[in-house]
C-alpha cells in the first residue's frame, strides 16, 4: 500500500511516502508550506518513481496545530482525495507524539493563554485530547508515577520537567512517528473528507467566550 503522509502543523512542512507502513522518502521543509507543499509532492513521488494516481490513501495531520499550516496542509489532502478518488487518515497530533513510545504515556502541546492540549495514552490506545491550564497538567503529571513518558511537542514546559527523565521536547513529527500513528485513525472515504476540519492551535471563538465569561466571575 502507497501512502502520502503530508504535515504541516507546526513550523516543520513534511511530507512523505510509506510502503506497506515502511518509509520510502520524506521531503523536510522549514517553514512557509504554502510556497513549498506542492513542489514537495511532485519530489517525493519522482524520488520513488510513483504516480499519483498509485496512491492508495493520503494521511493528513489534522491537528492540534497551527491556523495557517492546518488549513494549507487539509485543503491540499482533501483536493487529493477527490482528485484521486482515495481515501484520507486523518492524524491527530498527539497520537504522533505517543505513536512509538512507550505506554502509558503524557502527550503534550501548547494551546495559547497558559493551556495547553494534552492526552493520556494507555495500553489500550488513544484517548481524547482535553484542554487545561499548564499548572493543572503540571500536577497530574507529577502525581502520575505509572507514566512512563511525555513527550511535548514544543517546549512550554521544559524548565518545569528538566530533571525528568521521562520528558522529550520535540519541534517537529518525525515520519517514522507519522507512519506509526496511521493505526490511530481509520480511513474516512472522499466523501467524508469533505467534512473535515482542522484541529485549531487556539481555541474556538466559543470556548473564548466561555473562558471570558469565567474570567469575570
Amino acid at each position: 500500500m502507497q501512502t502520502l503522509v503530508l504535515d504541516t502543523s507546526g513550523p516543520y512542512t513534511t511530507v512523505l511516502i510509506a510502503l506497506d507502513g515502511n518509509l520510502s522518502t520524506a521531503c523536510i521543509l522549514h517553514n512557509r508550506p504554502a510556497e513549498h507543499l506542492h513542489q514537495q509532492i511532485q519530489t517525493s513521488l519522482k524520488t520513488v518513481s510513483i504516480r499519483p494516481t498509485d496512491l492508495d490513501r493520503i494521511g493528513i495531520v489534522r491537528g492540534p496545530g497551527s491556523w495557517t499550516g492546518l488549513n494549507i496542509g487539509i485543503t491540499a489532502a482533501k483536493t487529493l482525495s477527490h482528485i484521486l478518488n482515495i481515501p484520507l487518515v486523518p492524524i491527530r497530533t498527539l497520537d504522533v507524539l505517543v505513536a512509538t513510545s512507550p505506554k502509558p504515556a503524557w502527550a503534550l502541546m501548547h494551546a495559547g493563554r497558559d493551556r495547553c492540549y494534552y492526552a493520556r495514552h494507555t495500553l489500550s490506545g488513544s484517548k481524547e485530547i482535553h484542554v487545561a491550564s499548564i499548572d493543572s497538567i503540571d500536577q497530574q503529571i507529577r502525581m502520575d508515577s505509572s507514566s512512563v513518558r511525555v513527550l511535548e511537542y514544543g517546549d512550554i514546559f521544559q524548565d518545569r520537567f528538566r530533571n525528568d527523565s521521562r520528558y522529550q521536547a520535540v519541534q517537529r513529527l518525525f515520519p517514522e512517528w507519522l507512519i506509526a500513528a496511521l493505526k490511530y485513525s481509520p480511513c474516512i472515504d472522499t466523501e467524508s473528507a469533505r467534512a473535515l476540519t482542522p484541529e485549531y492551535l487556539q481555541p474556538s471563538h466559543a470556548e473564548q467566550d466561555i473562558q471570558k465569561k469565567l474570567d469575570l466571575c
